[in-house]
């Protein structure tokens, strides 16, 4: 089942995963741990990525990992799949909004100011994505009844 809706949750999962290797590098890059509502774990940045913590300004790499799995399985009809999609574009929002780093723009450099740009607006797409192709799924398995 390759159409639009497909094509474009495809290229939003891979935007996603792009998004998050550029805000896991600015993340080390500027030393920003992830503290998501205050809650850090004592280790470092590079330490707290590789585990699945995540960054300040990096969403944990299962996040986009699970996007791609997720987006290729949509494309092959499965409409559940697209719904992951969607939230874990969700998921990526909330990280954000939850992060101390997020309202501390006197601290930001250049860079991590395009990383929650970059981060947030891949977190919608594949959201928004990720619901469209689910409703057109939804919608094709009606019609087809």
């Amino acid at each position: 089942m390759t159409d639009d809706t497909s094509r474009a949750l495809r290229l939003s999962a891979i935007a996603f995963a792009c998004a998050v290797g550029f805000t896991t590098a600015v993340a080390v890059r500027d030393d920003l741990p992830g503290r998501p509502l205050g809650i850090g774990v004592p280790l470092s940045v590079p330490s707290g990525i590789l585990i699945g913590w995540g960054a300040g300004v990096a969403a944990p790499w299962p996040m986009p990992v699970a996007a791609l799995i997720a987006s290729r399985r949509a494309s092959q009809g499965d409409s559940g799949a697209a719904l992951v999609c969607a939230g874990l574009g969700i998921a990526g929002i909330v990280g954000f909004l939850i992060e101390p780093n997020t309202y501390n723009p006197k601290a930001w450099t250049p860079a991590n100011r395009y990383a929650i740009a970059a981060g947030i607006f891949a977190s919608a797409a594949l959201a928004t994505t990720g619901l469209r192709h689910w409703r057109r799924t939804r919608l094709k398995v009606k019609l087809d009844l």
